[in-house]
């Protein structure tokens, strides 16, 4: 095989791989939104947070917005109304990851 060919081997074998196997330090959100048929998915590291403080909580939640925003393909500074598929797609992400924070935040306190 050429080097090219690897590389882009190497490329195709780490988008396959799942999310949830990239989350690294146990300290991390993964929000994912779906568009149609696609799926994209951000991993939003919350290690430098402690989310027993109500700041590091309102940080943490402004992270995963301004993911959840990222996955759902929001156009910064547009002023046009966002479609009922954006919505959808980011209301998901959104619950999703406050879901996967609630339990990171209870997993974190008790630890």
């Amino acid at each position: 095989m050429t080097k090219k060919t690897l590389a882009a081997l190497a490329a195709a074998m780490t988008f396959a791989l799942p999310a949830s196997a990239l989350a690294g330090d146990g300290m991390d959100v993964i929000v994912d939104g779906r568009t149609g048929t696609e799926t994209r998915s951000v991993i939003v590291s919350l290690a430098d947070l402690d989310l027993g403080s109500s700041r590091d909580a309102r940080r943490a939640d402004s992270r995963i917005n301004r993911a959840a925003k990222q996955v759902c393909g929001w156009m910064s500074g547009t002023i046009l109304q966002p479609s009922r598929e954006y919505r959808a797609c980011f209301d998901d992400a959104l619950s999703g990851a406050r879901a996967d924070l609630a339990s990171l935040a209870q997993g974190q306190h008790q630890g």
